[in-house]
C-alpha cells in the first residue's frame, strides 16, 4: 500500500474517532464509556451470549473484557447465569435497567448520527451510507 493511502486511512479514522465520540472518556456525554456502550449493544442483539462469543466482535484484551463485565452487572445492567449445558460457561443478557440503558445510548447514537449528516441532502445521505457499507465490507473482508 502507498504511504499516500496510508495517511489518507489514517487521517479518515482520526477525524471519525473525533466525530463518533470515541475519544472522550464517556460515549456521547452519557455515564458509560464506548466499550460498555458497545457491549450494552451486542448483547441487545445477541441475548444470553457468553463473554467470548461477545469479544468475537470487539477484540479485546480479556481482563479488561472481564472488568468491564463485573461493571456492567454490579451496576444492574447485565445479568450473568451458568450455562445448563456447560457449567464452566456463563450466559451474558440484558437486565431490565440494561435494556433501557441501551436504549438511550442508541437514541444518542442515532441523534448523532441525523445531526452530523444534517447539512446534507436525502441523495448525499444515502450515498453516504451506501459508501460506508462498502468500507465496512473491505475493511472485514
Amino acid at each position: 500500500m502507498e504511504i499516500d493511502d496510508i495517511n489518507k486511512i489514517i487521517d479518515f479514522n482520526k477525524k471519525y474517532a473525533r466525530v463518533i465520540g470515541a475519544l472522550q472518556t464517556s460515549f456521547l456525554s452519557s455515564d458509560y464509556s464506548f466499550t460498555e456502550a458497545h457491549i450494552l449493544s451486542e448483547l441487545n442483539f445477541k441475548p444470553n451470549s457468553s463473554a467470548t462469543i461477545i469479544n468475537e466482535q470487539l477484540h479485546l484484551d480479556e481482563g479488561y473484557l472481564s472488568r468491564v463485565m463485573k461493571k456492567l452487572e454490579k451496576n444492574g445492567l447485565i445479568l450473568k447465569k451458568q450455562s445448563l449445558n456447560d457449567k464452566r460457561m456463563y450466559l451474558l443478557s440484558l437486565t431490565d435497567k440494561g435494556k433501557i440503558v441501551y436504549k438511550k445510548l442508541n437514541k444518542l447514537s442515532s441523534d448523532l448520527v441525523i445531526e452530523s449528516t444534517d447539512h446534507l441532502n436525502d441523495n448525499e445521505k444515502k450515498e453516504l451510507a451506501s459508501l460506508l457499507e462498502k468500507v465496512k465490507k473491505l475493511i472485514l473482508k
